[in-house]
């Protein structure tokens, strides 16, 4: 079966408690979908969306995304490979961190923890030694994550602001001033405000600084791109203002997102 209809077609097929699957091209899928399984997915190369009815989230190169069971989504990779390290299990501790989908900083103990299951990488048949490792290594999630990265936009669902958003994507490259977008959709900086909070809950000013971080980590996934080169691409002609920015909303700076 194809990997890229893997996770909805196959997985609540799977007689087992976990099921591990390590895949270093990723095949995605646009379709809607969810599975009785838990899913911890860390990226070892490359940059994916997941997508669920509300709200976007970009899952960066060494990053890991807890999607908790039967939560409805779609991914997207924009592109290049992307190597997925993939654990499903449908018994996890009671613990509020499996209630809610989370892009999290990967731990060093977590992530070793996660390249070891590749033993197991598409065992249908029950081991032992497999059982306790994941056990193991899902239980000490919550103990090891301390914070979700912020790499999410809300999803919009007037037309109106369905049609900004797809105009501030095809010019990411600008410096776009807000009255000059209103007047480009023929209508007022303030009616533009209102429909924005209306809609995703946030001002338009917001979206777009968080729009253009989002975009500057997915680039700076890429090998080869450098922080200079991305800032201009997602509308900074300073580096400096960038990089603060950048720092403001992750966290950290630009160049402990760079792919070595």
């Amino acid at each position: 079966m194809e990997t890229s209809r893997f996770c909805h077609l196959t997985v609540d097929e799977i007689k087992k408690t976990a099921y591990v699957w390590h895949e270093p091209d990723w095949k995605f899928t646009n379709e809607w979908h969810s599975h009785k399984m838990g899913q911890l997915i860390f990226v070892e190369k490359g940059v994916q969306y997941l997508y669920t009815p509300t709200k976007t989230y970009l899952l960066p190169t060494h990053h890991c995304a807890w999607v908790p069971s039967g939560m409805m989504h779609k991914t997207f990779a924009p592109s290049g490979q992307v190597y997925l390290r993939c654990i499903f299990i449908n018994d996890v501790p009671e613990d509020p961190f499996f209630n809610e989908l989370t892009i999290f900083h990967t731990p060093k103990i977590i992530q070793e923890m996660v390249l070891y299951t590749e033993r197991w990488s598409r065992l249908e048949n029950y081991d032992a030694g497999e059982f306790d490792f994941i056990k193991a290594l899902i239980g000490i999630l919550p103990a090891t994550f301390k914070s979700s990265i912020p790499l999410i936009l809300p999803a919009p669902q007037n037309p109106r602001i369905v049609n900004i958003i797809n105009y501030l994507t095809a010019n990411i490259g600008e410096d776009i001033k807000i009255t000059e977008l209103a007047d480009h959709f023929n209508m007022s900086a303030r009616t533009m405000e209102r429909l924005f909070k209306s809609d995703l809950g946030m001002n338009i000013s917001k979206y777009i600084k968080l729009f253009k971080i989002i975009k500057a980590v997915e680039l700076l996934s890429v090998p080869g791109e450098n922080v200079k080169s991305v800032a201009g691409k997602v509308g900074y002609n300073s580096v400096s203002t960038f990089s603060n920015t950048f720092s403001s909303v992750l966290g950290i700076r630009p160049n402990d997102m760079v792919v070595k």
